[in-house]
């Protein structure tokens, strides 16, 4: 079961200078959510019964607990309370949830001169954080440089919005919202989109990768679960898009060898799902595992494309996620618009007119009145 810290600290306060510069530097590499830091919480520690609700998310919503001793730190109230539920987790025999750090030769309750510590008297709040990420990816089965291959969290997703291409009509608010998405400080990491059939779903999705292959550092691909197509094929091309390896096996096998690769390398990454309504068995790994992930996975983005929305509402990833966006058929003043731009002496009435025939499809449109090849 995912927890809901990576890391927690517990600590006396002689020490919070130190302890705050290693939580801002791993807020870099995680986000403030994700680090049981109590400046990082303070509106939701304003509680009266702090005394109860603080020692069960050391005991049971963390990752790795990171104790920082100190001679006093028996003394402290605070203190004790945390180490109960620290003293707990290491009586439960999962040594390696809990990372002894001290300054000064100090022990505390319980442990008998039995335990090994990183001594920080000759360490520096930088060289802590970057032994706290080791012993992390340690844990998580991982090499140690695991959480160390970027310098930030979001290193390849530009500060501003590079300019985009948009050979497409209408369909404003999912362009505005993507332009979104590929920044740094992306309020979002999920963004479900939705439409009828013929709308410009597969048109859209497509120039979504077009533009952010122009991102540098960037790794993107996009998967149509269309039924019309091999998805075997697809799930190559998806993979050799990524730059790894070619999976094997059945989909949903594939998939999650796609997403361990990506894992692994850990770099900005943006994957683009159309067709969601095909996904068939992929529909659940897509939901339970890929979606989730993403809570701790800053480096990843995620579009997903289909004829009906995707259930973010009540789901643990919903905050990663924009609500989802309905995609509405362009008129033909909106197609009159775009036609414009690549032919000024274009008219509205051949615009509708087309419109008619071509029943408002988006592919014919764009061919018709977009940018020639």
């Amino acid at each position: 079961m995912q927890k809901r810290f990576r890391i927690a600290f517990s600590f006396a306060g002689e020490n919070r200078d130190f302890v705050a510069r290693i939580a801002n530097f791993l807020a870099d590499r995680f986000s403030k959510e994700q680090l049981l830091y109590d400046k990082f919480h303070e509106g939701e520690f304003a509680r009266s019964d702090l005394a109860f609700y603080l020692p069960s998310l050391y005991e049971k919503e963390a990752d790795l607990v990171v104790a920082i001793l100190c001679n006093n730190y028996n003394e402290k109230k605070w203190c004790g309370l945390e180490w109960n539920a620290i003293y707990s987790v290491l009586m439960q025999r999962k040594n390696e949830e809990v990372m002894l750090l001290r300054f000064g030769n100090c022990e505390p309750t319980g442990l008998f001169g039995l335990a090994g510590f990183v001594d920080l008297d000759d360490k520096t709040p930088e060289e802590t954080a970057v032994l706290i990420l080791s012993r992390l990816a340690i844990n998580e089965g991982r090499k140690k440089e695991y959480y160390l291959s970027t310098n930030s969290k979001d290193l390849g997703w530009p500060d501003i919005t590079p300019t985009l291409d948009w050979p497409v009509a209408n369909h404003r608010e999912a362009k505005l919202a993507f332009a979104k998405l590929i920044t740094h400080r992306a309020p979002f990491r999920i963004l479900p989109i939705y439409g009828p059939t013929e709308i410009g779903k597969t048109h859209l999705t497509k120039q979504f990768l077009r533009n952010a292959f122009k991102i540098p550092g960037l790794t993107c691909g996009r998967l149509d679960f269309k039924g019309s197509t091999d998805i075997d094929t697809e799930l190559r091309i998806f993979a050799q898009n990524l730059k790894i390896e070619a999976p094997s096996g059945r989909v949903v096998s594939q998939l999650s060898q796609i997403f361990t690769s990506l894992q692994k390398i850990a770099r900005p990454t943006l994957l683009i799902f159309d067709t969601f309504e095909m996904a068939g068995e992929a529909e659940a790994w897509m939901q339970q595992s890929l979606l989730l992930s993403i809570i701790r996975e800053t480096w990843l983005r995620v579009i997903v494309v289909g004829q009906h929305t995707l259930k973010v509402h009540g789901e643990p990833w919903d905050e990663a996620s924009i609500s989802p966006i309905e995609l509405s058929l362009p008129t033909p003043e909106e197609w009159f618009e775009y036609g414009q731009t690549y032919e000024p002496g274009l008219q509205l009435e051949f615009v509708r007119t087309a419109h008619q025939y071509s029943k408002g499809k988006s592919t014919t449109l764009a061919q018709l009145l977009g940018p020639s090849d």
